[in-house]
């Protein structure tokens, strides 16, 4: 048989298309993965199921059964403290029997992942639950149409410049939320759970194009050399005229993360005259007003906005403030649970608890459900 696209091959394995042969090269592809990846560095290896891990978490469901097959397929990274990697695997390698049995046994309190809504705060007062609004126009105010897309984006468009535009609209997402901005000037936020993003109705009146961010978002700047776009978040602000970046300033986290995937940045603590310029794959950690500047994990940092959790060495306290922004739930952690760190991708689409179970194989760790709190025991 020729070499396959194997992008190709995993889509036709899924549907249940392949013929034996090409059925028997899947599988026997992913043992020869976990032969081979004995010689790999930890660095290698972690790359691997980087690029594997990713490509399989947004079309697979995790799987809440850990078969013998994924306990054979486990990847030799003792050499960090926990694993959490290839959810999807057991879900491809199960048999269709197993597949119903499944999607057939009853769950006990599910409870779902986030979704696509906000509200939005207008200049008047007047907020727009957008998950109620259909596609089209949802609000008109100073010459500027604000419409839902096909897509469930929200937009806005200049109708008339006559007038002086004021005001300011704030979008913001509660814990088990997110959603797509196009700004007035074209730019492109996308806004995780938890968070807010308080905009003018308009920047044609202003010097600068200044925004202000709770929790965490991703931008993508329209390029506009007369006026910069700035970000003032928790204890900083970032200044630039067209790029690509991510900002993590929730307020329960103890260090607010800027990732630059593109252009330049000029960041500077609240209160501070200096200032830092990130590269790109840079990331800048601000903490009691000092900046440092480290190399930045961009596919770890950005996993959220393309639909799946991706965790790079992250500790359990860290995994779980994520789970809990996205599914809305409350953690509680009892005493003496072990310092792991985790490491993987699942899809944001998937019920916790099938996530929580796989946490629960790989390391010393119990997981208690109830009603929409999760307790963590040892």
């Amino acid at each position: 048989m020729e070499k396959p696209d194997f992008d190709a091959l995993l889509e036709k394995y899924l549907k249940g298309e392949c013929s034996t042969e090409e059925r028997d090269l899947v599988e026997s592809w992913y043992m020869r993965f976990n032969d081979s990846s004995a010689s790999l560095s930890q660095s290698e290896l972690e790359k691997e199921v980087g690029k594997m891990t990713e490509s399989l978490a947004p079309l697979v469901p995790i799987s809440i059964q850990r078969v013998s097959v994924l306990r054979r397929l486990r990847l030799p990274l003792s050499i960090a403290a926990s694993i959490l990697v290839i959810f999807s695997i057991s879900y491809l390698l199960l048999s269709e029997r197993q597949k119903e049995e499944l999607v057939g046994r009853p769950q006990e309190g599910p409870i779902s992942p986030g979704r696509q809504a906000a509200s939005l705060t207008l200049a008047s007062g007047k907020k727009i639950f957008l998950s109620e609004q259909q596609t089209g126009e949802v609000a008109q105010e100073a010459g500027v149409s604000i419409i839902k897309t096909s897509n469930g984006e929200l937009a806005y468009e200049i109708k008339g410049t006559k007038g002086v535009l004021s005001g300011f609209n704030t979008l913001s997402t509660t814990n088990g939320e997110s959603y797509r901005v196009k700004l007035p000037d074209g730019s492109i936020v996308w806004l995780n759970a938890a968070s807010s993003l308080k905009y003018p109705v308009s920047f044609e009146k202003y010097a600068s194009r200044v925004v202000s961010l709770t929790g965490e978002a991703y931008f993508e700047i329209a390029k506009d050399s007369r006026r910069p776009f700035i970000v003032n978040s928790r204890g900083q602000q970032v200044e630039v005229l067209g790029t690509h970046f991510n900002i993590n300033a929730y307020d329960d986290e103890p260090v607010i993360r800027t990732t630059l995937l593109e252009g330049s940045v000029r960041l500077k603590a609240t209160g501070s005259s200096a200032s830092r310029v990130l590269k790109p794959g840079q990331q800048a950690e601000l903490m009691a007003s000092n900046v440092k500047i480290l190399p930045a994990d961009t596919r770890t940092v950005t996993a959220w906005k393309d639909g799946y959790f991706r965790f790079s060495n992250e500790n359990l306290q860290s995994v779980m403030r994520k789970i809990s922004r996205w599914y809305n739930v409350d953690v509680v952690f009892e005493k003496g649970l072990p310092e792991d760190t985790y490491s993987g991708a699942v899809t944001r689409h998937s019920n916790i608890r099938q996530v929580l179970e796989i946490m629960e194989g790989s390391n010393n760790i119990h997981f208690t459900i109830k009603e929409r709190r999760i307790i963590v025991s040892k």
